[in-house]
């Protein structure tokens, strides 16, 4: 019995500390707008500063920035970076990159402590590209036109008028097992699942003569010192063989998503068939995202605010050539 009542007691203090903590980091986040309970339910978004910075749930904060120059220079600098940041670049239907957007992601509990991490790898990334940082209005503003709608979003009249921000920003993406309907649009979302073993450049170029509308989503994520130990020992293990001291090269923790965009369902299913082979003539493998087409097409056009990614160690170089490199390096 007296143990019990110990144990009881225990938990109870640790119950009573655990609140202190959530109470003292909520006072420290206090500058911060709070949302709706309706857009936390449906983004996971808790608060946001208006100046770009979007607060979610499991300690994810993500800025959004407008970015020009030699995008395939990312991978290199990923390496250095103490959060993980989404591209994606839109290439319109005339095989032209309209658009360029990363998202920095980082992890944190209070918003001061996050807001220095980010500052810092913001700083690494202007070494190789230029950024414009956008505000939380102009990034739900862009976001409803990766939707193919066009509104005008304000902060201030959604958190008073306690607005669903997805209802208002997204549009309703109608999934089937490997393709969806959005608007009057036949799209279809494809993930990678396995990446070639050396670069091959010109993939991204033949992407473009495809000339349909597509969005390329790319994750970049850092590996520790020890995570690209315990790498190079598990593909040493899986081949029975000792790498030569060249193979133990930079990786990084990597997700490939790509969305295409068809005026009618045939010409979808003719871009599907075209795509997975021009990516198997790169060993490349990308798979239609079967029962996961919503997930993942939401995640592309909400440039990460809703989450999705298949991570996988990838090459800095074989990186490098998917992202383009040489003649399609600028977006």
């Amino acid at each position: 019995m007296a143990k019990n009542a110990g144990m009881r007691a225990i938990a109870k203090e640790e119950k009573r500390l655990e609140k202190e903590r959530k109470r003292r980091i909520e006072l420290a986040n206090k500058m911060l707008i709070p949302v709706g309970k309706k857009t936390m339910e449906t983004l996971g978004l808790i608060s946001f500063d208006p100046n770009g910075v979007f607060r979610f749930s499991q300690n994810r904060w993500i800025r959004v920035f407008k970015a020009e120059g030699n995008i395939s220079q990312l991978a290199g600098i990923a390496l250095d970076l103490s959060g993980r940041i989404r591209i994606v670049w839109h290439v319109g239907e005339d095989g032209g990159r309209d658009t360029c957007h990363l998202s920095l992601i980082e992890t944190g509990e209070i918003y001061e402590e996050v807001r220095q991490l980010m500052s810092r790898d913001e700083e690494s990334i202007k070494e190789v590209v230029r950024l414009t940082p956008l505000s939380v209005d102009e990034v739900m503003n862009h976001i409803s036109e990766m939707f193919g709608q066009s509104i005008r979003f304000s902060y201030a009249s959604y958190v008073r008028g306690n607005k669903d921000w997805k209802k208002e920003c997204f549009l309703e993406v109608k999934e089937e097992v490997n393709k969806f309907r959005v608007g009057r649009c036949y799209g279809e979302a494809f993930s990678a699942l396995s990446y070639p073993s050396i670069p091959k450049d010109g993939f991204a170029d033949k992407l473009k003569d495809l000339g349909c509308q597509m969005f390329v989503c790319l994750d970049l994520n850092s590996l520790t010192a020890q995570e690209q130990m315990d790498f190079s020992r598990a593909i040493e293990k899986r081949y029975n063989r000792r790498l030569p001291v060249v193979a133990e090269e930079d990786y990084l923790n990597v997700s490939y998503s790509l969305v295409v965009l068809c005026d009618s369902d045939d010409a979808r299913d003719i871009i599907e068939k075209t795509i997975i082979s021009l990516a198997n003539g790169y060993d490349f493998m990308l798979s239609s995202s079967f029962y996961e087409q919503k997930k993942v097409a939401e995640s592309v056009f909400s440039l990460g605010l809703l989450d999705s990614k298949i991570m996988r160690n990838v090459k800095v170089d074989v990186v490098e050539s998917l992202m383009g490199g040489g003649s399609d390096e600028d977006a």
